[in-house]
């Protein structure tokens, strides 16, 4: 199975249910408003028409955009009504702000405040009814139910099937069998669920059920094999449910979380998301944005020197690994000689490297030019393209070439969960100086522990990093 792919596409109906849904429960409340501030107008004029097919479209679009962003289809908001209510509360109130934020630059003019809060009454009520109606209507359905998540237990004890006996009676989930993590499936178990296969088999038997929660029970043997199905089953989006004393294998952010009664301790998905993935991304527009725009007259002026220092092009574009894996093309000011691709098996062997990393102090195909632009990182001003096109961010790991990142181990690939890039925790704190380790940890501590705080500190640090000097080469 390729690494690199996504989540189960039924994972994608639902959420695309649940925003038809939310969004369509926007614009019948907009409409009900208008009727009721009839029937209460409260200073509003009678007469006018506040509500048109514009505005209805506008709400459409506001609520689907921001329900989206805020997380309230993701499935840690879903799994418990509370969480559910309080995700969806958290959406209306954003969503009202960014509506009128979106009258006032669209200039809807002389909008009632009554009707606002009519609006936002009803939507709350509306909302919370169809969730409530749709979790309901799963409960009768059973496994059914487009929404059910389906579970695959990984053992065969006692243990393991107590905790599959509580999954069966959990609201919302189906167990859909056990993998053993013995040498030989076990061939009866006292509950009425089947063993699937064994340990090598998971990954298939994901994509095949298309297996939303894995459980592991404390007694879950094969500890080494284990913590590389773990780390794989994250990057499938894969919510991953283990007793604590496996937490010693795996150094990932986790939670601790009650599921009807029961104790469990989660894995958390190291993915950007929800509000902070909606702050990222315009940090890096407007940042990316404003940059192109300060430093435009110096990249024409390097552009000018770079073509002048030696033949070849202007910019040097190179394959490297994305979010996910997924390769892009990154441009740089060109800091070497043209045929410096062609000539890299000369200055390193990849496929003999003990590490998948190399950085060599003195690279014989640098020119004159590429030394003082690579001392000072103006070579990577052109990136800020690659962040408005979103294959990389402001701030992230460092955007390795595909024949490096392919050789990865399961640990190191969780630094492939998020975007690349222009600078990041490894770049403010020694650079090339640090040992592949040291900035491996660097990179991982970074994404599970991320705040958008967190960038803006890189961020201020960089420009005394990148004034120094330190660690460039």
């Amino acid at each position: 199975m390729n690494w690199i792919e996504r989540a189960p596409s039924r994972g994608r109906w639902r959420g695309l249910l649940l925003w038809t849904g939310d969004v369509l429960c926007a614009v019948l409340a907009m409409a009900l408003a208008a009727g009721v501030r009839v029937l209460l107008p409260f200073g509003v004029t009678p007469d006018r028409a506040y509500v048109t097919p514009g505005v209805l479209a506008l709400v459409a679009f506001v609520w689907g955009l921001v329900f989206y962003f805020l997380g309230a289809y993701e499935r840690r908001n879903r799994e418990e009504w509370r969480d559910e209510a309080r995700a969806i509360l958290l959406a209306c109130v954003f969503a009202v702000c960014a509506l009128a934020a979106s009258f006032y630059f669209f200039k809807v003019e002389l909008f009632s405040r009554a009707l606002f809060a009519y609006f936002f009454v009803l939507d709350v009520a509306l909302t919370l009814a169809w969730r409530a109606g749709l979790r309901a209507w799963r409960t009768r359905r059973g496994a059914g139910a487009i929404d059910s998540r389906r579970a695959l237990v990984i053992g065969v004890d006692a243990a393991a099937q107590e905790l599959a006996a509580h999954v069966q009676m959990w609201e919302g989930y189906t167990l859909v069998g056990f993998v053993s993590d013995r040498a030989e499936p076990a061939k009866a178990l006292a509950l009425d669920a089947p063993v699937l296969g064994t340990l090598a088999d998971t990954m298939r038997l994901v994509a095949r059920w298309e297996i939303d929660d894995v459980f592991l029970t404390q007694n879950a043997r094969g500890r080494a094999e284990l913590a590389e199905l773990i780390l794989a089953l994250r990057e499938r989006h894969v919510r991953v449910r283990l007793m604590p004393d496996l937490l010693e294998v795996v150094t990932v952010r986790t939670g601790i979380e009650t599921l009807r009664g029961v104790p469990m301790i989660t894995l958390r998905e190291p993915a950007i998301t929800g509000i902070n993935g909606v702050m990222k991304r315009a940090l890096d527009v407007v940042g990316a944005a404003f940059c192109l725009i300060i430093f435009g007259p110096v990249m024409l002026a390097l552009a000018v020197w770079i073509r002048l220092d030696s033949p070849g092009p202007i910019l040097f574009t190179q394959e490297r690994a994305g979010q996910y894996g997924k390769p892009f093309r990154i441009y740089k000011f060109r800091t070497m000689v043209a045929n410096a691709e062609a000539l890299l098996d000369q200055v390193v062997k990849l496929d003999e490297l003990t590490e998948p990393h190399f950085k060599l102090r003195q690279d014989p195909r640098v020119t004159r030019a590429g030394k003082w632009l690579r001392r000072t990182s103006l070579d990577e001003l052109p990136q800020f393209f690659n962040v408005l096109w979103g294959n990389m961010s402001l701030v992230g790991p460092r955007p390795e070439m595909m024949r490096l990142a392919s050789q990865y181990s399961p640990l190191q690939r969780q630094r492939l969960l998020v975007k690349p890039g222009i600078t990041g925790a490894m770049q403010v704190n020694g650079r090339g100086d640090l040992s592949f380790d040291e900035w491996m940890k660097l990179e991982l501590d970074y994404i599970e522990n991320y705040s958008i705080w967190r960038d803006l500190t890189i961020l201020a640090k960089t420009v005394p990093t990148v004034l120094s000097g330190r660690g460039a080469y």
